[in-house]
C-alpha cells in the first residue's frame, strides 16, 4: 500500500474514533472543558511537532521569540492536560477519553500526506470508506462507551458498495 493510500486509510479511522472519544471527555467535562482539553492537547501535539520534525522555510521563519510563545502555549496545555488528568479519576474519566486532540492533529496531517499523494477525490472517498468500516466496528463492538449496534447484513452491504466506489475512484486516478 502506498504512503498516500496508508494516510487516508489511517486518517478514516481516526475520523470515526476523535467523535465517541470526545464525547466521552464531554460528558465528564462538559462541552467547554472538552474543547479546551482537546484544542489544548492538539496545540501541544502540533508545537512538538513543528520543533521536532519542521524543516524549510517553515522552521526557519520560527525565530527565538516564536519558538518561545510555542513552548508556552506547550507549557498551558500541559498544565490544564495535568489539571484533567488530576480531575480524572474522580470524574470517572477513562484515559482513552484524552486522545480527542492528539488523533485531531494526526488527522490534520494524514489529511494533507493522503490529498498530496492521491489527489482530493481520491484521498477522501479512501478516508470516508475507512471512517465508515471503522465506525461500523465501532458499532458492533460497542467501544469507546458506545451501545451495541448490530452490522446487518444491509449495512455491510452498503460497506461493500462504499469500497467498491473507492477502488474504482482510486484505479482511474
Amino acid at each position: 500500500m502506498n504512503l498516500g493510500l496508508w494516510a487516508a486509510a489511517t486518517t478514516g479511522v481516526l475520523i470515526a474514533i476523535i467523535g465517541p472519544v470526545n464525547a466521552a471527555l464531554q460528558a465528564r467535562l462538559g462541552t467547554w472543558g472538552m474543547v479546551a482539553v482537546v484544542h489544548l492537547l492538539g496545540l501541544a501535539v502540533g508545537v512538538v511537532g513543528l520543533l521536532l520534525f519542521e524543516r524549510g522555510p517553515a522552521a526557519a521563519r520560527a525565530d527565538g521569540t516564536l519558538r518561545f510563545l510555542l513552548l508556552a502555549g506547550v507549557v498551558l496545555a500541559l498544565a490544564v492536560l495535568a489539571w484533567a488528568f488530576r480531575t480524572a479519576p474522580d470524574e470517572g474519566i477513562p484515559a482513552f477519553a484524552f486522545l480527542g486532540g492528539v488523533l485531531g492533529a494526526l488527522v490534520v496531517v494524514g489529511t494533507i500526506v493522503a490529498i498530496q499523494h492521491l489527489g482530493v477525490l481520491a484521498a477522501l472517498v479512501t478516508i470516508v470508506s475507512s471512517q465508515l468500516i471503522a465506525a461500523a466496528l465501532i458499532d458492533q463492538f460497542g467501544l469507546f462507551e458506545l451501545p451495541v449496534i448490530a452490522l446487518t447484513p444491509v449495512r455491510a452491504l452498503g460497506l461493500l458498495l462504499v469500497l467498491a466506489g473507492v477502488f474504482m475512484v482510486a484505479r482511474e486516478g
